[in-house]
């Protein structure tokens, strides 16, 4: 049951980007297995799971250390460069030449997810009922230039008062800076912001941090990580409209 007492006062409500407004992740997953079902399984003769595994064991090598002078300044930007070290790390563990490889694996793959990006059922809906009443704003991590792609193939560039791209501000969630920046764009006092996103680490504890207030998304029915804490859960967007 949405609690009248936790949202009294708001003006202004954000959004994360990535499966909160829109499908991103199985969009991803489907998208990397796509390519390496089309470029790796007939080279290798691997199941598709082993492959997988040799990716996320090279994206975990990666995002520690997305944020070194060498390869946070270029991930700002555009993915690219990450990315494509990332397929170059799993080809080199998987005993590939990498020479050109890894290169048509990151495009292809990043084609195919951008293709595939769908926004939630009710986003479109929510966002509209809610434009009536409040600013809207939104706060989402990733490079600059996927991240302004993304907005625009989805139609929701328009949709918001401010956009905050970690590529364009130089710092994403959960660190208080961002969050301070659209405050200071809104001129709104923290108590009167609302945050919701499907992050319990990014979005709702950034939020909290910034003294805001913070809805979580969990579609998937996860544990909650803190049941004492004054923050809004939904099974989606769709409650906001009744609540707000």
């Amino acid at each position: 049951m949405m609690s009248k007492q936790l949202l009294s006062g708001i003006q202004a409500v954000g959004f994360d980007l990535d499966d909160t407004l829109c499908v991103y992740m199985p969009v991803a997953v489907q998208a990397r297995r796509q390519v390496f079902e089309r470029y790796l399984v007939p080279r290798l003769n691997l199941p598709i799971e082993t492959i997988d595994q040799h990716y996320r064991r090279a994206f975990k090598s990666m995002l520690e250390e997305i944020h070194s002078d060498h390869w946070y300044p270029l991930y700002l930007r555009e993915g690219r460069a990450t990315r494509t070290e990332t397929f170059r790390r799993m080809l080199e563990s998987l005993g590939l030449n990498t020479d050109g490889l890894a290169e048509q694996l990151s495009d292809e793959y990043a084609a195919l997810r951008e293709q595939s990006l769908y926004l939630h059922d009710e986003t479109l809906e929510v966002l509209h009922a809610l434009r009536e009443r409040y600013l809207l704003f939104v706060v989402t991590n990733g490079p600059a230039y996927e991240q302004r792609r993304e907005l625009q193939i989805l139609g929701l560039e328009g949709l918001f008062t401010v956009v905050a791209i970690e590529g364009e501000r130089g710092i994403g969630k959960p660190h208080k800076p961002i969050f301070e920046w659209v405050e200071s764009q809104l001129q709104l006092p923290p108590e009167q912001i609302l945050f919701v996103g499907n992050s319990w680490e990014h979005d709702v504890q950034g939020a909290l941090n910034a003294g805001w207030r913070a809805a979580w998304v969990n579609r998937e029915g996860a544990p909650h990580p803190n049941p004492e804490s004054p923050v809004l859960v939904l099974p989606n967007l769709r409650p906001l409209v009744e609540g707000l």
